[in-house]
Parts: C-alpha cells; structure tokens; sequence
C-alpha cells in the first residue's frame, strides 16, 4: 500500500466545479486512509482544496515550498511538516523523492513538467515511481491521445502502462494506491 500520495494540481481559482470535487475526495481519501500528503505547498486553489481535504479527514500534509510561495506569502496553513526549497526544479524533486506514487490532477505546465520528469526518469532508468493521471472530465484526454500517438510512433519504448495509470473515479484511484 502506498502511503505518501504526491499529487501535482493546479494552483488556479476559479476551475470547474468537478476539478474541485476531484481535489476534494482525494483529499479525504489520503486523510481517511491515515496516508500523507506532499505537494507544492501552496494556498492556492486546488492545492489549498486539497491539503484542507486532507487535514479535515485526518491525514498529515508534507507542503514543499520554493522561496516565491513564501515571498508571496502563499504558504498554506494546512502543512504539518514544511520542505523549504529555492525553485520549482528543487521542489519537483523533493516530491518526487518524498513520495511513494504521483498522482495529477487537473493542472497546468508546472503539473505536465512535473509529470514528465517522472516519466523520463523511468525511460533512462533513474527511478521508476508510479504516475496515475486522474482524468476528471476527460481534462487529460488530449495529453493521453498525444502519448498514444508517440507510443505508436515508436518514438516511446514499451507500452504506456509502463509509465502511467489513467483513473477517472475515486475508486479507481483506491485501488491503485492500495496495491501492495
């Protein structure tokens, strides 16, 4: 069973009402399941609905948080241990060395880079950690057909259950973090 959830998320207000619902139930998902939470830290739209979800239904939050969050005074209430760091590129790594499985949620180019470098660890053999894209919506369907396309291509070696897990629900979120 994994038990530090990293979830990349958008930071943006104003999102549709089931991106929200989304960050929502997984946050009580980690909390009530007593996993941890690493993300960005911030308290800013999904992030700040997310890392509430959690501390509300019972879980810890592990907030990694580059010097502009804290210049900006973003930094979120929620965090229960603080990972300071310089950039984005440091944090992004923090995460990922923090967590046992990344999960995106709806999220914009800070959550593709991050996405990415996970995947791309794995192609050249870094470290292999499980990515699941939670497709609420459909919000990653394009990125999941352009991925499909570089697959059949050949320019992607394997198949994309080597690098990534698709989820459009809560339960199919469950049932990847409760593996063994």
């Amino acid at each position: 069973m994994y038990t530090k959830i990293g979830v990349y998320l958008s930071s943006k207000d104003r999102l549709p009402e089931s991106y929200v619902n989304a960050a929502r139930d997984v946050g009580r998902l980690i909390g009530s399941t007593g996993r941890t939470l690493v993300y960005g830290g911030a308290r800013k739209g999904l992030m700040e609905v997310l890392a509430r979800s959690v501390r509300q239904s019972g879980g810890r939050v592990y907030g990694m948080v580059p010097d502009i969050i804290v210049e900006r005074d973003l930094v979120s209430d929620c965090i229960d241990v603080t990972f300071r760091c310089a950039e984005l590129s440091d944090r992004k790594d923090m995460m990922n060395r923090e967590s046992d499985v990344l999960v995106a949620l709806p999220g914009g180019i800070g959550t593709l880079d991050e996405v990415f470098t996970v995947m791309a660890n794995a192609v050249i053999g870094i470290r292999r950690q499980p990515v699941v894209f939670y497709n609420v919506d459909g919000c990653w369907d394009a990125l999941l057909s352009a991925l499909d396309d570089l697959f059949g291509r050949g320019l992607i070696s394997g198949s994309p259950a080597d690098y990534y897990h698709v989820v459009s629900d809560i339960d199919g979120l469950r049932a990847i973090l409760d593996r063994d």
